[in-house]
């Protein structure tokens, strides 16, 4: 299992000191400073500057620092593989999630999960796509689902998909009976955008820009349920995927129109999981599982194209 040494060392690097390590660990500041130097020693090189506000990591020891979360993650896996064998214990799954798939997507499927394997924990995270890679990246997340518009970097990509934008509205919204709109058919309409970071705002600033189209940003959220509320309450028209909304749909909440302008459709749904990383059968069947869900909520994907592939103002 995971040495000593690498178990002090990530101590100092969840906690930024000595004496933070040391209480993490239940151990004596001294012990936690003889193995942080036992380590410098051997790499024979600094893996801590020190300062008076903590310790921050050296170019080396972020280095020893994706090994030792690697070694961690592949220690966990084999107590977990062994702990499943004789049917004992509980498995715990990390995830890390955008705010879309957090909302209702990934309480759906862990809830499926859950009825097959009622052992198996979860700890789930909302963040943005930047963090979500880097807690996958570096170990602090089993699974990480994300939008982007290029594919997350230094991180085994397990599924990506294409998830179009679609305007959600109320069902009594004077828009909500087309088929399809344009989003030059919105701009006389008050719209709710997500706030600067997201890819749907982004990608909505830029076609608007591409298209000279000035829309009437009447909210700026960073909170999907306060966007949805502003649809159903005063007549906002959000941007979502269809997928994320679902549960809205389904109850008759919301109405979700496919929007024309391909430029809006570049954005990706992916699934990551650590480079290189053996990954625990329980993560693999619940990343399977996902997969499934996303997939059968596009069985029938003709009408969906047509939207992403016309791009004709009406």
């Amino acid at each position: 299992m995971l040495n000593t040494a690498l178990q002090y060392f990530l101590g100092v690097v969840d906690t930024g000191s000595l004496t933070g390590a040391a209480q993490k660990l239940h151990v004596a500041p001294s012990a936690v400073s003889r193995m942080i130097r036992k380590l410098e020693e051997e790499h024979q090189t600094l893996l801590f500057d020190r300062h008076a506000r903590g310790m921050v990591l050296t170019e080396a020891g972020q280095l020893l620092k994706a090994y030792a979360r690697r070694a961690a993650l592949e220690s966990e896996r084999a107590r977990a593989d062994i702990r499943e064998l004789s049917q004992v214990g509980q498995k715990l799954i990390r995830i890390s999630a955008n705010q879309a798939f957090g909302r209702e997507l990934l309480p759906r499927v862990i809830g499926k999960a859950l009825a097959m394997e009622p052992t198996l924990r979860f700890e789930l995270t909302t963040l943005q796509s930047l963090e979500i890679n880097r807690r996958v990246r570096e170990g602090e997340d089993d699974i990480g689902v994300s939008y982007n518009l290029s594919p997350p970097q230094g991180v085994d990509v397990q599924y990506a998909r294409k998830m179009p934008v679609f305007a959600i509205m109320s069902p009594a919204h004077p828009l909500a009976k087309h088929k399809v709109l344009s989003l030059r058919e919105l701009k006389d309409h008050p719209v709710a955008l997500m706030g600067a970071g997201s890819t749907i705002r982004f990608m909505v600033d830029l076609c608007c820009m591409h298209e000279n189209i000035k829309l009437n940003v009447a909210l700026t959220c960073n909170n999907q349920e306060g966007i949805h509320t502003s649809c159903t309450d005063w007549g906002a028209i959000g941007f979502s995927s269809d997928l994320t909304v679902r549960g809205l749909t389904e109850r008759g909440e919301l109405i979700a129109v496919p929007l024309s302008n391909s430029s809006l459709h570049q954005r990706n749904c992916h699934i990551q999981t650590m480079a290189d990383r053996h990954l625990p059968s329980s993560v693999v069947r619940f990343v399977d599982m996902l997969r499934e869900h996303i997939e059968a909520a596009y069985d029938h994907p003709a009408w969906m194209m047509a939207a992403i592939e016309t791009d004709t103002p009406r």
